[in-house]
């Protein structure tokens, strides 16, 4: 389906405008950037004017501060970022949410540790899967900003996360989807966007991008791709490569630093690659095949994991409307998705929503938060592949993901549709609408488990659950992520002495199917030894209980000792044997007779007995 026409009115609010002083200096100062120079007496005077007026409170002392917003979320830290005055730094102040609704205050400041306009405060030794209040407190102003709060990534569970692409934020569309966001998201842990945040490395149209995304980043830390516009530049003045400056000031990454980067969340990994060429500023600085080389080794390293999943995004597309094979130059990526099964590929850069299927993984295209649409006809090209696409809806991604069953489910949410594709005014879906729906597991590879024994003894090797009877049954294939715990049982005259494989040691094993496994049990001929202790015990005419402690000896596995009641009057139970130890309780009745009583019982070879005295 394609958004070729005005959806049904039936389903529309009415059009609904953005505010316009935001764009409207922009619209005025870049014409007369060129001509400064010419008539510099005539506009200056007349810029100066629009900045008071338009600038608002937010910038009255000179300073334009963006409000806080989280990046490098992990499960015990953060980091706090914000812009503000030149010469300033600051602190954060912060405390979970449980605490600060108990106490209105906060439990730990941490000092900013430079001095600059760009400031990053790191918080660590949080709590995982935790819910946190904070405040950033910049030191010429501390009360620039109000309290804002994220949440710290769980070890393990379900999670949900948006992704969002393209939002170009000075064109003003971008603001339709941050206010979404912002309004119906309740349950996100974080937004990852594939990058192109405005059409140029200027300072002002970055402003426009926080002050349109202030409400949801005041709630969902933010991981970030790079996209080819993050390095579009007024004028570039050498040959040397656009530096980008503000996507590395924003968020923190050194100069010449790597922009690729992954990271872990509940078992899932999340890849970020560095598509555009920086060096390939002729063409857009489109990818290169030698830019998508040269980050193949580092791509496997990371794909080449045991995790439930692997989530993959950079900004330019691998397959893409209009096209019936893939963009050559990602050609070495693609490989890898493949021979590594990755759970689902994001991209963005041209500006729709679109959908692929390829040989089982999906990808999706995102580039619908804010920059001007392409054009997509229900007849155009595309790849074999290609399942769904939209143009002209503005909207988000929501991945929600359940490594325990191998599921994710991507939701495609449009809140609002434009008549052209660079048209200002929006019709706005209030509530949003679920536009497409995907269900598809985290890996569809097929785990191959082997079981192997070895050693001149015999036995088997049991699993739980009971995919593993080894004995007859010693290969099982799994699709699902399965974990498996297994016993050795020798048979008699011989003994286990060991694992090898996935498992080591001597006790039970335990391995998590999440790739082909081998597990191999050592059996040798012998028998095993046990000693008791104590190995007589006299008790009165009452009775009680008597607890004999056993333990094996000679061989490092051994199964519990074989226990023969010689009399008709003591009972018993043994506990569970394990590390070549156990026990077995007595219970000795009450005795009324004339003389004493004694009794015994071989437990593994030893003999123990119990004397019981007479009453009187």
């Amino acid at each position: 389906m394609f958004a070729a026409s005005r959806p049904a009115a039936s389903s529309l609010d009415s059009t609904r405008r953005l505010p316009r002083n935001t764009g409207r200096l922009l619209r005025l100062v870049r014409p007369f950037i060129p001509r400064l120079s010419v008539k510099f007496s005539t506009y200056l005077p007349v810029l100066l004017l629009f900045c008071l007026f338009l600038a608002g409170p937010a910038i009255a002392d000179g300073t334009d501060y963006w409000a806080p917003y989280v990046t490098k979320l992990s499960t015990t830290s953060a980091t706090v970022n914000w812009r503000g005055a030149d010469e300033a730094a600051g602190s954060v102040e912060y405390a979970t949410s449980s605490y600060y609704e108990e106490h209105h205050s906060f439990q730990e400041k941490v000092e900013s540790q430079e001095t600059g306009a760009y400031q990053h405060v790191a918080l660590v030794d949080l709590e995982p899967d935790t819910s946190y209040v904070y405040r950033a407190k910049p030191s010429d102003n501390p009360d620039a900003f109000e309290d804002r709060t994220f949440k710290t990534m769980p070890i393990s569970g379900p999670f949900t996360f948006i992704v969002i692409s393209d939002t170009h934020a000075q064109e003003k569309r971008f603001k339709y989807v941050a206010d979404a966001i912002d309004k119906y998201e309740t349950d996100v842990l974080f937004i990852l966007d594939g990058g192109d945040y405005t059409s140029w490395d200027w300072e002002p149209y970055w402003s426009v991008y926080f002050q349109y995304a202030d409400g949801m980043l005041a709630k969902f830390p933010l991981f970030h791709a790079i996209g080819n516009h993050e390095y579009h530049v007024r004028q570039q003045l050498d040959n040397q490569p656009p530096p980008a400056d503000q996507y590395h000031w924003t968020f923190d990454v050194p100069t010449g630093g790597a922009l690729n980067y992954s990271f872990d969340c509940s078992d899932v990994r999340f890849v970020v690659l560095n598509s555009p060429d920086p060096n390939n500023a002729g063409h857009d600085q489109d990818p290169t095949l030698a830019h998508t080389e040269s980050q193949a080794p580092w791509l496997e390293e990371q794909l080449d994991n045991t995790m439930s999943g692997t989530f993959t995004i950079h900004h330019h597309p691998i397959w893409d409307y209009g096209k019936t094979t893939i963009n050559p130059n990602l050609g070495p990526w693609e490989t890898l998705y493949h021979e590594y099964d990755i759970s689902a590929n994001f991209a963005g850069h041209y500006h729709s929503y679109q959908r692929y299927l390829v040989k089982g993984i999906p990808y999706f295209i995102v580039a619908n938060a804010g920059g001007g649409f392409i054009d997509m006809t229900p007849h155009g090209r595309h790849a074999v592949w290609w399942q769904y696409g939209e143009t002209r809806q503005l909207g988000y991604l929501k991945v929600t993901v359940d490594p325990e069953n191998n599921t994710a489910t991507a939701q495609e949410i449009f809140v609002a549709y434009v008549e052209t594709n660079d048209s200002e005014e929006a019709t706005v879906y209030d509530p949003p609408i679920i536009a497409d729906t995907f269900t598809f597991p985290l890996s569809t590879r097929i785990r191959t488990l082997t079981v192997t024994k070895s050693g001149l003894g015999s036995g088997t090797v049991l699993s739980s659950p009971p995919y593993i009877d080894c004995g007859s049954t010693c290969h099982a294939n799994f699709r699902e992520i399965a974990k498996l715990v297994f016993t050795p049982v020798p048979e008699k005259g011989s003994v286990f002495v060991g694992w090898t494989g996935a498992c080591r040691g001597y006790e039970k094993c335990s391995v998590i199917m999440r790739k082909d496994t081998t597990v191999g049990a050592v059996f040798e001929k012998g028998s095993c030894k046990y000693s008791i202790s104590p190995s007589t015990k006299t008790i009165g005419y009452k009775g009680g209980k008597i607890t004999v402690r056993v333990t094996a000896k000679d061989y490092t596995y051994c199964r519990a000792p074989e226990i023969k009641n010689n009399t008709d009057w003591i009972t018993y139970t043994a506990t569970p044997f394990a590390d070549n130890r156990g026990s077995v309780v007595l219970s000795i009745p009450e005795y009324d007779g004339p003389n004493g009583r004694s009794g015994t019982l071989t437990i593994g070879g030893n003999i123990f007995t119990v004397t019981q005295k007479k009453k009187f």
